[in-house]
This record gives structure tokens, C-alpha cells and sequence, in this order.
């Protein structure tokens, strides 16, 4: 991709019984919550519930954005990443080799405290645990425009 250019990263909150699901890959210290990149032309609901089945075998249904994160890696790349809220909708979660290497539930009292997790996942842990959270889904459908995302997000 010519510079300047941005890679998009989705992640998901899956909280059962007061639990949340992490997983660590092989390449990481810390845990965070199941998450990847974006591939050329997929939607971001779309890559979420892949890279979720990827590394952990659950199959998921996305819900509410609750998070939204830029960050600027040097001046000729950027990374966008998206948090939603997904519910569990078949499988148990188990790591998925060869890139994770391990899967966990942590209680949500404890996430604060855990600083095995990374601080964005525990911050998307902290705001999909409160009731009521994320941007709900707009009726907007993308317009006539092809290419346009299916669904948009508003505070």
C-alpha cells in the first residue's frame, strides 16, 4: 500500500457469567482480548467474527462499537482499531495454534488488577461489562456509493 497508510484492527469483549474472554498470542507478553486485522475488502463485523473463530473456535455475533483507537506508528503509517461487544453463539473457547498460544477467562472484578491483560483490552473489558454500552446501529445502509460500509455507528 503507497504511504501514508492505515492498518485496521477489530477486537471483541466476550463476557459469559462475569467472565471475559483473553487469549495470548505466541508473540505477546500480555493477554489481550481476540482480535486481527482487517483483510483487503471485508467488512469490520466481518473480520472480528473470523479472527475470533481463528483464535479461539467460538463462533460469535458482533454487537455494539464500544471503542475506537488511533494511533500514529511513524509518520508514513497509522492504526485504527475497532472494540465491539461480540456474543457467544457456538463453541468453547480453546487457543488456537499456531499463533495463540493461550486462552483465559478473567472475572470482571479482577480485570483492574490485571495487569497481565494489556490496557486496551482491559479498557474494552471495563466498557463492555457497564449495561447499556456502544453506539447503536444506524438505518443508514451506505448510500448508493458501491464500496460504502453496510452499517454506521453514531454516538
Amino acid at each position: 500500500m503507497p504511504s501514508p497508510h492505515a492498518r485496521v484492527g477489530v477486537g471483541g469483549v466476550l463476557i459469559q457469567d462475569g467472565r471475559a474472554l483473553v487469549n495470548r498470542a505466541v508473540y505477546r507478553e500480555r493477554f489481550t482480548i481476540p482480535s486481527g486485522y482487517v483483510e483487503h475488502g471485508e467488512a469490520l463485523e466481518t473480520a472480528l467474527a473470523r479472527e475470533f473463530e481463528e483464535e479461539t473456535g467460538v463462533t460469535v455475533r458482533v454487537g455494539p462499537l464500544i471503542l475506537a483507537r488511533h494511533k500514529v506508528l511513524d509518520p508514513e503509517e497509522s492504526d485504527v482499531y475497532f472494540a465491539f461487544v461480540v456474543e457467544r453463539v457456538a463453541g468453547d473457547p480453546v487457543a488456537r495454534p499456531p499463533e495463540i498460544a493461550e486462552v483465559q477467562e478473567v472475572r470482571i472484578a479482577e480485570v483492574d488488577g490485571a495487569t497481565w491483560i494489556s490496557e486496551l483490552s482491559r479498557r474494552a473489558i471495563r466498557v463492555a461489562a457497564r449495561s447499556g454500552v456502544g453506539w447503536p446501529r444506524a438505518e443508514w445502509s451506505g448510500g448508493e456509493v458501491p464500496g460504502l460500509a453496510s452499517e454506521a455507528y453514531h454516538p
